[in-house]
């Protein structure tokens, strides 16, 4: 990945920034921009700086929020910005009512995200700063912070680090780089004791009841010896996805339909995308999203599609592409 101080004489010219999560912006995307505001007016002190997260944001985001008191707009206006970031956001889709604004805007747009790159960003990218490999776009400000030489503030560091707990589950999903990155925002002064409640908020009854009814409206089908589980509700979907892993299938897939739109979540264990090679993001959500005139996207382990269609026909689609590339894969498993 390419060396932030590319950015550096342009962000000490430009006078307002404003940067973009996805819609409903999980912790990851908050923390990465609330951090990449601060370093950007280290650089240029008179920068004026504008959050906007699309749709709102999640629950645990708006705790987060309110805890480091970051202001966002759900609606910013873009027309008077000088430069654009994305955060987070791995297809335009996601920008949700601000996509038709970037399309649009004659503005250089940067494009920050750990994600497998999707051809809608990298056609609007002025440049990106994408890395597949790491575990979440927090590591990669982090990265930042070090390149320039910069070293962030005590809050700064206490975001970032929550940022990385959340996308990594709490250091699961972390690579040996991760665990460094989290010991020198440690050295910062965040502590990882007093951050465990930014991340826990109650499960409310209807995701309760979404998790349940996903188990019992469940298809499982076994591709070369592995469990794949498809199922259907109308919300909570990733959380649904989630649970039928907990309770003991390989990869999930549950989906929602709408008025003939679309919206799919798609969940792996580490064992799967391990063995058996195929990226969630990549390998299935990227062309399914294409197949369903939509978007798809995400990392290995976790991934989601919005399209057009019925829920039943992308459920299968998506089982069948799933089922050829087991085929094709070479560390496959056999009952």
């Amino acid at each position: 990945m390419r060396s932030f101080s590319k950015i550096q004489p342009v962000a000490r010219k430009v006078r307002r920034v404003a940067i973009l999560t996805h819609r409903s912006g999980d912790p990851d995307a908050i923390c990465s921009a609330f951090a990449l505001k601060y370093l950007l007016k280290r650089l240029n002190p008179r920068l004026s700086v504008v959050i906007g997260t699309p749709e709102g944001v999640n629950r645990l985001s708006d705790q987060i929020l309110s805890r480091f008191d970051i202001d966002v707009e759900l609606n910013p206006d873009l027309r008077d910005v000088d430069l654009v970031f994305t955060v987070d956001t791995n297809n335009l889709q996601q920008l949700g009512p601000l996509a038709t604004i970037i399309e649009n805007l004659n503005r250089p747009v940067v494009v920050i995200d750990h994600h497998y790159p999707h051809p809608s960003m990298e056609k609007y990218a002025h440049t990106e700063f994408c890395d597949e490999k790491s575990p979440s776009t927090c590591e990669i400000v982090c990265k930042f912070y070090r390149q320039l030489g910069i070293k962030p503030s005590r809050r700064e560091a206490a975001a970032l680090l929550v940022g990385i707990l959340y996308e990594t589950r709490y250091l699961r999903l972390a690579t040996s780089k991760t665990l460094l990155t989290v010991a020198d925002l440690v050295r910062r002064g965040a502590k990882v004791e007093e951050l465990h409640s930014f991340l826990e908020v109650p499960i409310d009854d209807s995701e309760r009841m979404a998790r349940i009814k996903s188990a019992q409206r469940s298809k499982m089908l076994r591709h070369g010896g592995w469990i794949v589980v498809t199922s259907e509700v109308g919300s909570h979907q990733a959380s649904a996805a989630r649970a039928l892993i907990m309770l003991g299938a390989h990869l999930a897939i549950v989906g929602s339909e709408e008025k003939n739109r679309l919206r799919l979540s798609l969940r792996s264990t580490e064992e799967f995308y391990r063995d058996s090679g195929i990226h969630l993001g990549r390998d299935v959500a990227k062309p399914l999203g294409d197949y369903l005139h939509g978007t798809g996207g995400g990392h290995s382990l976790a991934a989601g599609v919005n399209g057009s269609g019925e829920v039943d026909n992308a459920l299968k689609r998506c089982s069948e592409m799933i089922k050829e590339l087991i085929g094709k894969s070479k560390g496959r498993k056999y009952t």
